[in-house]
């Protein structure tokens, strides 16, 4: 039952539907579940709060509804505020972490660990576990991009499936994923499925090491190539960090596309809409509220539109999309 979402209860919902239905109902027949006069009157109450029904003496249940598609698409409006509200003070929690990680950092540093960061630009961490929770910390601060090699035909497979989430959670995020894969991976049906939430991959006949790079500001590269159990070293010098950028950019610029990818399957459902209120002239920022999303998220899925598209302009993208039959 949607409405559970506004903030309806299960018995509410259905009173409200009935007295859509037929605002000549009693309280009663309204709330046949409820235990007492009180209990149905403060369902009624309840629904008057929402704003969707109107007190009303001369009705049967002392309630009439209003026009829905006027007082549920306000407290739906209602609601939407409410969450962003909690999105931006959630999203100001973020500056708390680093405070917070460096809390923790310091309490489980050993004395003779040597010190990371500022004065090297290099972290060394020695284990899988240390590993995954550094990934799992520095994506939640990634904001643009995501570049990995991975090896998965001569490599870490259990590395592999480990940075197989932060792929998914910063494809849903909207960010730039590119992950290049060796071309033995082909077979490979995972990819299929990656390639189709967002994921960019291009496979490689070249030697690859295992490597991730996060927003070109930190990588993260094995210490042993030839083993990811031995540990993994934290890059943000910028030297050694330029080096793995060439590196990168350059393999991708040689690497293939995924068979069958240059033909385009066109746009998702969520693509569709953001196409079709761009065509409307809504604002970035109302449409962006309408899907639920933020307004970066939105303007990162218009720019990989665009690029799809072949379009320099929102205009030429809206035409293109017409031309193609998208809209």
């Amino acid at each position: 039952m949607p409405l559970r979402d506004l903030g309806f209860t299960e018995e509410q919902e259905r009173a409200y539907r009935s007295l859509l239905g037929d605002p000549y109902r009693d309280a009663a027949q309204l709330v046949p579940g409820a235990g007492s006069p009180r209990s149905r009157r403060e369902a009624l109450d309840r629904l008057v709060e929402f704003g969707v029904v109107r007190a009303d003496e001369a009705a049967p249940s002392g309630v009439s509804p209003l026009d829905p598609a006027v007082a549920v698409g306000e407290l739906i409006e209602r609601t939407e505020d409410g969450l962003h509200a909690r999105l931006r003070r959630v999203g100001a929690v973020r500056a708390e972490v680093p405070e917070l990680a460096a809390i923790y950092a310091g309490r489980r540093r050993d004395a003779d660990e040597p010190a990371a960061g500022p004065v090297t630009g290099v972290e060394q961490l020695d284990d899988v576990r240390a590993v995954r929770e550094r990934l799992a910390e520095l994506s939640f601060f990634t904001r643009n991009s995501v570049y990995t090699v991975q090896p998965v035909a001569t490599g870490d497979a259990e590395a592999a499936a480990a940075s197989r989430p932060l792929e998914q959670r910063s494809t849903r995020r909207g960010l730039d994923v590119r992950v290049i894969y060796p071309a033995s991976a082909l077979a490979l049906p995972s990819l299929r499925a990656a390639a189709d939430e967002g994921t960019a991959i291009r496979f490689s006949d070249q030697p690859l090491e295992r490597m991730i790079i996060l927003d070109e500001r930190v990588a993260v590269v094995p210490q042993d190539p030839g083993g990811t159990g031995r540990g993994a070293l934290v890059v943000r010098q910028a030297g050694l960090l330029s080096g793995f950028l060439r590196l990168f950019h350059g393999l991708w610029r040689e690497a293939a596309e995924l068979p069958g990818e240059q033909a385009d399957p066109g746009p998702d459902e969520q693509d569709r809409e953001v196409l079709r209120l761009l065509a409307e002239g809504i604002t970035d920022e109302n449409a962006a509220k309408t899907i639920g999303v933020s307004v970066r998220h939105l303007r990162r899925r218009v720019a990989r539109l665009m690029q799809r598209l072949g379009a320099d302009s929102r205009f030429e993208a809206g035409a293109e999309a017409v031309r193609r039959g998208w809209l």
